[in-house]
């Protein structure tokens, strides 16, 4: 009971953020932080248009383009586990930050497959050699 209660009274105040002109406004951000970047998937990041900026023991900073967006807020608090805290962030930039952050993902992404070649013929190499052990055993 208590802690509906006190749900209740999170929204009510995320809400009286939301609609007023008290929601902050960040108009100098111009990366996204790299330990943020997984944080939400670039799908929801994309289509939602919102990103993580930063965090704190059980806040999430989060930038967004809108501040009437309510069910936004909540759906990013279901699927995070943590309480929003969101910010403004003017469209041009949001959209410049989603170009950055899909950027870095995919030389990410790309490293990682470069890097698994590079190891390949070592583990090739500890396989032949473990086959070669188990047929000289047999002998």
């Amino acid at each position: 009971m208590f802690e509906m209660l006190w749900s209740l009274v999170e929204i009510q105040e995320r809400e009286k953020r939301v609609r007023g002109d008290s929601v902050p406004r960040l108009s100098d951000v111009r990366r996204v932080p790299v330990r943020y970047h997984r944080v939400l998937p670039l799908s929801v990041v994309k289509r939602y248009r919102c990103v993580v900026l930063g965090a704190s023991r059980n806040a999430l900073t989060v930038g967004i383009i809108e501040c009437d967006n309510s069910a936004l807020l909540d759906f990013l608090q279901v699927l995070t586990g943590t309480t929003v805290f969101p910010v403004l962030v003017e469209p041009k930039l949001m959209s410049l930050l989603i170009k950055r952050l899909e950027r870095s993902q995919h030389i990410r992404y790309r490293s990682r497959q470069a890097y698994y070649a590079l190891q390949l013929p070592a583990q090739v190499r500890l396989i032949l050699d473990f086959r070669g052990r188990v047929r000289e055993r047999s002998y």
